[in-house]
């Protein structure tokens, strides 16, 4: 008897209502349909081969149970959602399994629970270590990404300031006698050697950004009293209650958002930015916005070093991430974490 399409349309119904973004995701909303279809007929086939084991581990990683973990890894949905669903689906299709196969006493109604169980499970441990190593690709890439833009930002930002004011300082010494300007000069070069050392003081604490026992948004005020300590133009608000969130979690949102203050800085020095805390139940949504310049996003490119970074951690930490902008309507970089151990 093959399997009832009409119960595993109403099975992944209740999955989507437990997961809603599941079902806002025409892809994984595909993806859960396909391999719920596969899952069944997988245990009908090991039910009608006599297989009495529910023991799969040890078999092959299939391919395409590789793709899934790779797809869940992309779409940020982590492999404990897709053992829930799996739990909600054994929980609510066995009964209608034993049917189907016809199980009448103890001993068939044990092969079809375990026929059952192997074809639900068999996926999972190719779907953990696929998803395992596309987060682990993820974070090799944003480390790399970082190292790349600490590089970029000591040669371009700090060494063409001291070289600057080097040459300023040559230019006074150099001359015999001393020009009449050397006052000026050697004022200018101070002016960009203390720049310099400013923006040095700032990459020191973006690297060493940490969090600790405070709440997301203390740690992200403390820092900013580091790295703009004289700036008036960075608001920071908050509504809801806030939780702690697990320290891998923490420690990631904030690096994101100390780079999006660094970037309004850096490209909208003359504007006002403002921080907004926004917590739920199921989540804390941050967005850092300011009435700069902005600009056109359909010529912006979406592998810009900086949004690409902030991207790539968002990933990491299962967070939504978004940048709108508009010309000289400002720029506002969202990011919505999870709260909770997962």
């Amino acid at each position: 008897m093959q399997h009832s399409t009409d119960h595993l349309t109403a099975i992944a119904e209740q999955i989507q209502a437990r997961f809603p973004q599941l079902a806002a995701d025409p892809v994984m909303a595909q993806s859960l349909e396909d391999n719920v279809s596969s899952m069944i007929s997988e245990a009908h086939a090991r039910y009608a081969a006599g297989a009495g084991s529910s023991i799969v581990s040890d078999a092959f990683l299939d391919p395409a149970h590789l793709a899934t973990g790779a797809l869940h890894a992309e779409q940020a949905q982590h492999p404990a959602g897709a053992m829930l669903a799996a739990e909600m689906l054994f929980d609510a299709y066995l009964p209608i399994f034993v049917e189907e196969v016809g199980a009448v006493d103890a001993p068939d109604i044990l092969r079809a629970t375990r026929a059952l169980h192997a074809g639900i499970w068999n996926r999972f441990p190719a779907g953990a270590i696929a998803y395992t190593e596309a987060l682990r690709q993820r974070a090799s890439s944003a480390h790399l990404d970082s190292r790349t833009q600490i590089a970029r930002d000591l040669h371009d930002r700090i060494a063409h300031a001291i070289i600057a004011g080097v040459q300023r300082v040559d230019l006074v010494l150099f001359t015999d006698p001393p020009a009449p300007m050397g006052v000026g000069h050697l004022e200018d070069a101070a002016r960009l050697l203390r720049a310099a050392l400013s923006e040095v003081q700032d990459l020191a604490v973006a690297l060493h950004a940490r969090v600790g026992d405070d709440l997301l948004d203390s740690a992200l005020a403390r820092h900013l009293a580091d790295l703009f300590p004289e700036e008036a133009a960075v608001s920071i608000s908050s509504r809801g209650t806030p939780v702690p969130l697990p320290s891998w979690k923490s420690e990631e949102a904030l690096t994101i958002l100390l780079e999006a203050l660094t970037n309004w800085r850096k490209h909208a020095p003359d504007s006002t930015a403002t921080v907004h805390f926004e917590w739920s139940a199921t989540a804390v949504t941050v967005t850092v916005s300011d009435d700069g310049p902005g600009f056109d996003e359909d010529e912006e490119t979406s592998g810009r070093l900086g949004r690409r970074t902030m991207q790539e951690r968002a990933a990491l930490i299962g967070a939504g991430f978004s940048v709108t902008s508009r010309p000289e309507k400002g720029t506002a970089v969202s990011v919505s974490i999870p709260i909770g151990a997962l």
